[in-house]
Formats: structure tokens, C-alpha cells, sequence
């Protein structure tokens, strides 16, 4: 077979069973990156020897290379810098004093375990500073952990990328050096490469936004040109400076996520999926090249050094950045939610190939130990972070209520439910209708509920329940379907005012909704009840043997007077929709005229 089959061959079985991967790992809600290494390993030259790395020689480096530039400015879009006081210094401290610490004591470790020269340690500790964002965000997006919490690790798990990932270059270059650099020489490159990299990231990234800002672009061709920019970035910052086009991209995607572009959020779709198709490729491949024979000598103490890090290094650095900012449990949270992903594994695997090259002795045993520390921690803490997030108290059961609508029967039912302790944000663009729910004390977003950057504003994301309740039936239809498919809000319950016309109960089951109040409802006649003082919360205890919700009928009450809104149980406060079962011993709060 020549080397053009032998190619094709590679890139095939690594793009089929890299997409495969990623199905099985979604069925069986399981970080991908364990299964895409597992399917490396079979298929590499060691086993199957479907796919053959080698015969790709320098394009290899160059595609990872590349393909972590795109998944980095993935990142740099998904960046929440927002946060204030707690979030902000504890994010600060674990990327300062906590990197420290990691690049430290990994290094220590290793070279007392595993018998390595200090020079290979300390790459091995530098390595061990890069976290795992693609590994990260889907743990926090199927658990949904205090948010708090979800940005700190979210925020350190994606600046520690670019951080590790030049501070790793620094020492590699170290070790290759003819003679021997001063720490001082080392701090100042590494200093440079960080103002090289911020600089240019943050222009190119500007321009960036201001051409997407313009309508000479068809919206068709926008994400090509993102895409088309994001390697020139790469590119000109490492021919600046080199190895800093790592952190160029995440500060252009942070700079561009800034710059409130239309359709961000299809841009932000787009290139997720693509991060999720290089990430697949890229896993494959590099875990074909992994000599299995190399691990396997790592023995015990390979164990050893994966507990030491986890147990040890990480809530050292954990509990000394984040002294007197959060509490004990939410510590031990933060300490135990630290998987490598594939930023450590690519650079890994290119240092190996490098380091060979150059002679270096051990070099394949260090990324063996980089891809022993993913798979442990990937594997153990991924399956375990319900669990952990339970333990320690860190676990948000159900998400934020977004309604839509500040209007008068919007206010009560956002107000209702604010006292019943829910998290609440009301969205509507009329400023008088925002001015007066921020009057009740209720956390308001003035803006359309059909604009994306009004939904991020929202916290759209975090929400578990969403409620449009706008007197423009077709609007809350839309606003649901929209909120639905972009942001995967599992419950979605838009009001309508006809059963059968327009937008009716067939299109809300069509989106995957479920009918607000129960029933057809004409809000502009309640708004007005509410506004004329007409109207009266009242709860009842329903006694029976139960049934659907609109099936209900209450004594002396005319099914137009009243309208249901939450309905109270032993397990917590639901928001009353058409499909709504009750139980003998519910209480039911309802309006009524």
C-alpha cells in the first residue's frame, strides 16, 4: 500500500471513529476524550494499525497545532469575565499563586517517582498547568453545580490552557537550549510571549468583530471567515513571537464574544461543532502514536504520582488560593474537579515527537504520564462529579426560571415564585414594564426575548424553565422554539390565547413544549385584571383522587376566572402546564378575579 492510501486510510478511520466516539460517549453521558483514546490505542500501529500517525510526518505537528487554535478560540467566545468580588479573585489567585503551586509540586513528584531528570519534571509539571476545558464544560453542563462554582472552574479551565501551554513551550526550549538560560532570561521571555500574545489577540480579535459588525458579509459566509481569521491569528502572532498564537486566539475569541455580533450564538454552534470534530480527529491520532509499552512501565507508580497530583497538588494549590473565599466542602469541590484534557495531550505528544528527535533520553515518559493523568482523571472524576457536587453540598437540583414578559400577570407570577425561594429573571423590551419589575425585586433584562445577546444576558444557559407570558401568542412560540434548539432548555412553556388558530397547541407540542397555565389564556385581559388591582393570589389544598391539572374543576369558580400557576408539592414548587398531573394533598396557588 502506498503512502497516499496509507494517508487516506489514517484520515479516514480517525475522522469515522472519532465521530464514533463522540455518539457513544453522549448516549452513555461519559467525557468523550476516554473512549476517543481507547479507539487511538485499538486502531493505532500497535494493535489494528488502521490508523498510522507517522506517515503523515510534520503534518501532524501542524494539524495539532492547528486544531488547537480553533478549540482554544471556541473557548475564548464561551468566556464569562462578568463575575465580580469572590469569582474574580479566587479565578486570579489559582492562576497565579495555584499555577504555581501545580507546576511545582507535579514536578516534585515526578521526579522523585519516577526516576526522570529535573529537566523532564519540570516539563512534566508545566504540562500538568494546562487544564481541560473540553473535559470540564460537558461535566458542568450534565451536573449543574452552583454557579459560583461553574464559573471558577470554567474561567481557570480555559486561561490555564494558553498560560501552561506557553509556560511549557518556555521550558522545552530550555531544555534544548546549546547553554543554559538564567531564570531571569526565562521570566522575561515568558513575560514577552504573554504581552505579544495579549497585544495581538486583542487587536486581530477587534477587527474581527468590527467586520462581522458589517453587512458587506452574508451571514452564510461569516462563520468561514471566523474560521479563515482564527488561523491567520495563529499564524501572525507566532511569526511575532513564537508560541504565542495560543493565547492570541483566546483573547481574540474573548474580545469578539464582546463585541455584541448578530447570530453570536450560531457562530459559538458552529464553532463548537468544529472543536468537537477536530477534537475527535485529533484524539484519535495522537493516542495512535502512544507506545503502549511505555505506559506499562510506568507500573505502580505511575498510580502513585496520578493520587499524589489529585489528592495532593491540586487541593494544596486550591486551598491556599482561595483562603477566607470559599468555604470548606466548595474547596474540596473545586480541588477535585481538575481533569487534563486535549490541550495537554496534543502538547504532550508534539513535545514527545520533538524530544526524540533531539535525542532526549525518557522523553516518551512523560507523555506516557500525561496521557496516564487524563485518562485516571477524566475517567474517575467525570463519573464522580454528581456524586462529589452532592457531597459537598455544591449541587444546583434545578436550574434558574426564565420569564418572558414583564407585564403585570409576568411580575406576579415571577414574584410568586421568588418568594418560593426560585431563582427568577423576567425578560421583556418595554423600559416602563423592566422599570416596575425591577420596582418588585426582581432581577430584569431589559431587551427581546428573540435577540440572543438579551437571552446570554438572562443567563439563558443556566435556566431549567423558561415561560413566555407576552400578550403576542406567536411571540412566546417562537421565543420557546428558539430558546429550545439554541440553548437546550429542557422545559419550555409558551402562552397562547387560541386553541386552534395561529399559533396554536399543535405548533407548541411540535417544538417540544408544553401549554402555559394549563389551558389557552387571554394575557392582555389578565395584565389589565392585574394592573386594575382586580385580580388575588389564593392557594388551595386540592382534595381527590387526582388527575390532569386542566381537567380541574374548582367549586363556584367559572373556568375563565382563574388561572393556575404553581402548583406545590412535598418535593418542591412546579409551574403549572397542560400536561400537569395532580395528587390528593397538593396545594394549588392560583390568580383569580
Amino acid at each position: 500500500m502506498g503512502i497516499s492510501d496509507l494517508l487516506l486510510q489514517t484520515i479516514t478511520f480517525a475522522v469515522v471513529a472519532g465521530i464514533l466516539m463522540q455518539v457513544i460517549a453522549e448516549k452513555v453521558k461519559m467525557p468523550s476524550i476516554v473512549f476517543l483514546m481507547i479507539a487511538g490505542v485499538v486502531l493505532g500501529p500497535e494493535l489494528l494499525n488502521l490508523v498510522q500517525p507517522k506517515v503523515m510526518g510534520n503534518g501532524l505537528e501542524v494539524l495539532v497545532s492547528l486544531a488547537v487554535a480553533l478549540i482554544l478560540f471556541e473557548g475564548g467566545l464561551s468566556l464569562d469575565l462578568k463575575s465580580q468580588g469572590t469569582v474574580n479573585t479566587s479565578v486570579r489567585n489559582l492562576l497565579s499563586l495555584g499555577f504555581f503551586i501545580t507546576a511545582v509540586g507535579s514536578a516534585l513528584v515526578a521526579h522523585w517517582l519516577l526516576d526522570i531528570s529535573w529537566k523532564l519534571s519540570i516539563l512534566y509539571g508545566s504540562i500538568m498547568t494546562i487544564s481541560g476545558p473540553t473535559v470540564i464544560y460537558p461535566i458542568l453542563q450534565r451536573i449543574r453545580v452552583k454557579k459560583e462554582l461553574d464559573t471558577i472552574l470554567k474561567t481557570e479551565a480555559i486561561l490555564s490552557d494558553p498560560l501552561g501551554a506557553i509556560l511549557s513551550v518556555g521550558v522545552l526550549e530550555v531544555i534544548l537550549a546549546a547553554k543554559q538560560q538564567s531564570v531571569v532570561f526565562f521570566a522575561y521571555e515568558f513575560l514577552m510571549k504573554i504581552c505579544v500574545g495579549l497585544l495581538i489577540g486583542f487587536v486581530m480579535g477587534w477587527i474581527l468583530g468590527k467586520i462581522l459588525k458589517r453587512r458587506f458579509i452574508e451571514s452564510e459566509l461569516k462563520n468561514l471567515v471566523v474560521f479563515a481569521w482564527v488561523f491567520m491569528i495563529f499564524y501572525f502572532s507566532n511569526q511575532v513571537e513564537s508560541n504565542t498564537g495560543i493565547l492570541s486566539v483566546v483573547v481574540a475569541g474573548f474580545v469578539v464574544q464582546r463585541e455584541n455580533i448578530p447570530q453570536l450564538t450560531t457562530l459559538k454552534k458552529f464553532k463548537g461543532q468544529l472543536s468537537i470534530l477536530f477534537i475527535s480527529i485529533l484524539f484519535i491520532l495522537i493516542s495512535a502514536n502512544l507506545h503502549l509499552s511505555e505506559l506499562h512501565k510506568l507500573g505502580p507508580m505511575g498510580l502513585v504520582v496520578v493520587a499524589l497530583l489529585t489528592l495532593g497538588v491540586r487541593p494544596l494549590a486550591v486551598f491556599i488560593s482561595n483562603n477566607g473565599l470559599l468555604s470548606f466542602k466548595e474547596k474540596i469541590f473545586v480541588s477535585w474537579m481538575g481533569p487534563k484534557g486535549i490541550v495537554s495531550a496534543s502538547i504532550a505528544s508534539l513535545f514527545s515527537i520533538i524530544l526524540q528527535k533531539n535525542g532526549i533520553v525518557h522523553a516518551t515518559t512523560v507523555e506516557a504520564m500525561v496521557f496516564l493523568t487524563i485518562i485516571l482523571t477524566v475517567t474517575i472524576q467525570g463519573m464522580s462529579a454528581r456524586r462529589a457536587a452532592r457531597a459537598c453540598g455544591c449541587l444546583e437540583e434545578d436550574g434558574g426560571i426564565v420569564i418572558i414578559g414583564a407585564n403585570a400577570l409576568g411580575r406576579t407570577l415571577g414574584t410568586a415564585f421568588k418568594e418560593l425561594g426560585k431563582d427568577v429573571v423576567i425578560i421583556d423590551s418595554n423600559q416602563e414594564h423592566c422599570r416596575l419589575s425591577e420596582e418588585d425585586g426582581l432581577e430584569t433584562v431589559n431587551g427581546n426575548a428573540l435577540d440572543i445577546n438579551a437571552l446570554e444576558s438572562a443567563n439563558i444557559s443556566r435556566a431549567s424553565v423558561v415561560i413566555a407570558t407576552t400578550a403576542n401568542s406567536e411571540i412566546n412560540l417562537l421565543a420557546c422554539q428558539q430558546i429550545k434548539d439554541l440553548f437546550r432548555v429542557p422545559e419550555v412553556y409558551p402562552a397562547i390565547d387560541s386553541p386552534h388558530k395561529g399559533a396554536n397547541i399543535k405548533l407548541v407540542d411540535d417544538i417540544g413544549g408544553n401549554l402555559a397555565y394549563a389551558k389557552p389564556v387571554s394575557i392582555q385581559a389578565w395584565k389589565d385584571a392585574v394592573d386594575e388591582d382586580a385580580v388575588q393570589i389564593v392557594d388551595v389544598k386540592l382534595e381527590g383522587k387526582g388527575g390532569m391539572l386542566s381537567d380541574l374543576i374548582l367549586p363556584d369558580m367559572n373556568v375563565d376566572d382563574w388561572i393556575p400557576l404553581i402548583l406545590k408539592r412535598k418535593d418542591g414548587y412546579y409551574f403549572v402546564h397542560a400536561d400537569q398531573i395532580w395528587s390528593k394533598d397538593d396545594i394549588l396557588i392560583y390568580l383569580t378575579k
